[in-house]
């Protein structure tokens, strides 16, 4: 009995070291990923590309420490990595009309796609406040018919939890762009 209890705490030690440098990176991932959107926000696309293959860097590191455990990546602070990245790479292509797709290595499902998705959409709502005027109305036109499609696209399924809060955080973002055109409109 005592080697079996020896023997699962060293196991159960070296999964929590484990788990610990998971967390040290995707901290990073999340982190660096909210600087790539905000330099994206500031047409920064250069350096906001060079960051994102750093954070692709720092999933390959992951996928190193989690080869015999898969399971590792379904840690929420993993998942919340995942899903703030896919915002970046959606923003990013977005603005550069790219198509960079989520590499394969990135551990990613669908819900953090759809959050994802979900949070890129107030990008586009802070990005049509930073630009809203006259001269661009037909730049906020397109931002508003695309989170319209992200908005038309999600009431198809039913939502609970936070993808629900999510789809609540998209007609949201719809309406304010509306708000912005519509103030748009009446100083014309």
């Amino acid at each position: 009995m005592n080697q079996l209890l020896k023997k699962s705490i060293k196991e159960y030690q070296k999964t929590q070291e484990i788990i610990y440098r998971i967390q040290g990176f995707s901290n990073e991932i999340r982190a660096r990923s909210k600087k790539a959107i905000a330099l994206l926000r500031r047409d920064n696309i250069k350096e906001s590309k060079r960051i994102i293959l750093e954070i692709e860097n720092n999933f390959r590191a992951i996928n190193k420490l989690v080869k015999k455990n898969d399971g590792l990546t379904s840690q929420n602070f993993y998942k919340e990595a995942v899903e703030e990245y896919v915002e970046a790479i959606i923003f990013y292509n977005f603005l550069t009309k790219s198509k960079k797709e989520i590499p394969g290595f990135v551990k990613v499902k669908p819900e953090e796609i759809i959050s994802g998705i979900c949070d890129f959409t107030g990008e586009l709502v802070r990005r049509a406040i930073t630009v809203a005027g006259v001269e661009n109305f037909k730049q906020l036109v397109l931002y508003k018919k695309v989170i319209e499609n992200v908005a038309e696209e999600l009431t198809r399924i039913g939502f609970r939890g936070k993808l629900r809060q999510k789809y609540d955080e998209v007609e949201r973002n719809l309406r304010k762009i509306e708000d912005i055109l519509y103030d748009i409109k009446l100083k014309k």
